[in-house]
Parts: structure tokens; C-alpha cells; sequence
């Protein structure tokens, strides 16, 4: 194993730990919406016209402090959810806990889905399109792989 790989096994295996302990942490809005490495002030625009749409939970055009309450509380009950989902993805024989072969198995499956070209590399745009593509979150792949199995 050369070193660009350990190092890359390393930042595998600690985003995997993080996701499946659910240590999110808070996540940088990605204001890229195109992907092509530079933010625009209309992307900047579209990103914030669709953060005041989503907060605005009654449509009127106006926040008020409980509909921001209420969406923080929404957000957060929905990463609470996806810390037992990941948790449920990786412990694949469901007795509760995560076993070596059950982590290993999970980094894994996360390295093949980032390695879009299939060249054994994740270079950083496949990283960030992964990230960008996933919100950060795995998606229902997980769910699907673990269904086929």
C-alpha cells in the first residue's frame, strides 16, 4: 500500500467513524451548486432564496421566530434519524452493535460509491462530488445493498 493510499484509508475510515458515530459536527452549506470550483453571487442568491423557502414553513414570505424554532427542531430530529439509520446500514446482521468485518465492510462500500472512474483512487473532485451528491449523508444505496443482501 503506498502512502497516497494509506492516507486516503486513514480519511475514509475517520469519515465512516464520524458518520457512523454521528459526530456530523455542522455542515458547510455548499453554495457550489454547479461544482465547477468558484461561488457565484447568483449561486449565492439561489442558495439563500432556498434556505429562507425551506425555514418559511408556512409560505407567507415572512419568518417568524417560531417557524425558525420550529424548523431548527425539525432539522434536528432529522439528524438524530440519520445517526440510527447509518448505525442500522453498518450493522448488517441487526444484533446491535458493529463488528470490525460490519465497519470494514462500510468504509468500504463508501470508498467504491466515491471512486466514480473505478481507478482505486478518490481524487478531490470525486470526494466533493461524493459529498456535494450525498449532502454528506449516505443515501439509500446503503438502504438498497443491505435489502439485496
Amino acid at each position: 500500500m503506498n502512502t497516497a493510499q494509506k492516507v486516503l484509508s486513514v480519511i475514509i475510515s475517520l469519515a465512516a467513524m464520524s458518520a457512523i458515530a454521528g459526530e456530523e459536527g455542522k455542515k458547510r452549506p455548499n453554495f457550489d451548486l454547479n461544482g465547477d470550483g468558484a461561488v457565484t453571487t447568483e449561486e449565492l442568491s439561489q442558495h439563500r432564496q432556498a434556505m429562507f423557502a425551506k425555514m418559511d414553513l408556512n409560505g407567507d414570505g415572512n419568518l417568524t421566530r417560531e417557524e425558525m424554532t420550529e424548523y431548527k427542531a425539525k432539522m434536528k430530529a432529522e439528524r438524530e434519524a440519520n445517526k440510527k439509520d447509518r448505525f442500522d446500514r453498518a450493522d448488517a446482521n441487526e444484533d446491535g452493535q458493529i463488528s470490525a468485518e460490519e465497519f470494514a465492510a462500510s468504509t468500504d462500500a463508501m470508498a467504491k460509491r466515491m471512486d466514480r472512474n473505478g481507478d482505486g483512487t478518490i481524487d478531490r473532485r470525486e470526494m466533493f462530488k461524493s459529498m456535494r451528491d450525498h449532502g454528506g449523508r449516505h443515501d439509500g444505496e446503503h438502504r438498497k445493498a443491505k435489502d439485496e443482501a
